[in-house]
């Protein structure tokens, strides 16, 4: 009866016991990074104070101290210049004409108001817990308003600024949203301003601030070639300029255009009119001489905007102001609850 014989283990390799342990170290590692994603803070910009979250529904005082630094409940009214409830002071710059092919909206800002009201804020839900806030601290003389504006959760512990930033738009009629374009949320804001005439005359403009790091930036838009300026992230749904020409003729000028967001960005549908006047003949009605239109998608690229061609708006208006046309003055616009000094009152509906 013959006997195996007994089996001679050698000690493994080190490439050998790496190579044994491999799928237990990916596993290992798979299962941390998992955990880690799923376990990231969320920011925490800013928290209310208990007595705002034991409230079933905030006063507009509650929104104004949760997100103004040093807002004074009895005086109604925060530090100016103002500042946001995480330090950051709340300013807007606008691009200059020497710096981009179409500046920003010119306007001054009005005295702050004596005390801040339920006009002065903006709340749009998008979730069952959070909202969109906006404070108008500071108005303007075209209809501007401009304050902090923050994403604002309702937890267990009460309220919670997840993201927060400086907006600057219209507050008539203001709606305020959350879109994703690629994979950047911005945020949409939108309102309108009317003029003093009688019917009002009132168009909508819109602002696109981009969500980086907890915090909404205003940032132009550059260009995809060159990366120069193209004009600020601020859009006129409708606007209306008056030129004079050097045969004495005038051109009415019309634009109109849709925006929305979309996965490859925003996506704005544009069309112009422009149509002659003789201001001898006031009855006789516009003849239209020109129309262009054209689709503009600007990409959030790191993110900023970045789009290939300034508005359409801009290219038809710029060779006719070369050539010696010049803006005539555009009607007074209707400041709800502001009093506009008087050197003021002829400030622009649209730049």
């Amino acid at each position: 009866m013959s006997t195996r014989p007994p089996l001679i283990r050698f000690p493994l390799s080190r490439a050998e016991t790496f190579m044994r342990s491999l799928p237990l170290l990916i596993s290992a590692g798979l299962s941390a990074l998992l955990l880690a994603c799923a376990s990231q803070p969320q920011p925490k910009l800013c928290i209310a104070e208990a007595a705002m979250s034991d409230r079933i529904v905030p006063t507009p005082d509650d929104w104004f101290a949760l997100l103004l630094h040093g807002f004074d409940r009895e005086q109604g009214v925060a530090p100016s210049p103002s500042v946001d409830c995480s330090g950051v002071p709340v300013v807007w710059q606008e691009p200059q004409a020497e710096e981009c092919r179409e500046p920003g909206p010119e306007a001054k800002p009005l005295p702050p108001p004596e005390r801040l009201t339920n006009e002065d804020l903006v709340l749009e839900t998008i979730e069952a817990n959070q909202r969109l806030v906006w404070i108008v601290a500071r108005r303007f003389t075209n209809g501007e308003g401009l304050g902090p504006v923050g994403l604002v959760e309702r937890t267990t512990q009460g309220f919670v600024v997840r993201a927060l930033g400086s907006l600057r738009a219209y507050p008539r009629q203001a709606r305020l949203r959350l879109e994703t374009a690629g994979e950047v949320k911005v945020l949409v804001a939108e309102g309108e301003v009317c003029t003093d005439e009688a019917p009002p005359t009132c168009r909508r403009m819109a602002r696109v601030l981009p969500l980086r790091q907890g915090r909404f930036f205003a940032e132009a838009v550059a260009s995809n070639r060159n990366g120069g300026c193209l004009g600020p992230a601020w859009f006129p749904l409708s606007r209306e300029k008056e030129l004079s020409l050097p045969n004495g003729l005038h051109s009415k000028v019309e634009f109109t255009s849709t925006l929305s967001v979309k996965p490859e960005g925003i996506v704005l549908d544009e069309q112009v009119v422009m149509s002659i006047l003789d201001p001898q003949q006031p009855a006789m009605p516009p003849i239209p001489y020109r129309r262009a239109q054209a689709q503009r998608v600007l990409a959030v690229k790191d993110s900023r905007l970045v789009g290939d061609e300034p508005s359409v708006w801009v290219k038809l208006l710029e060779p006719e102001l070369v050539a010696g046309a010049k803006f005539l003055e555009p009607a007074p616009v209707h400041i709800p609850g502001a009093t506009v000094p008087p050197e003021s009152k002829t400030a622009e509906v649209q730049p």
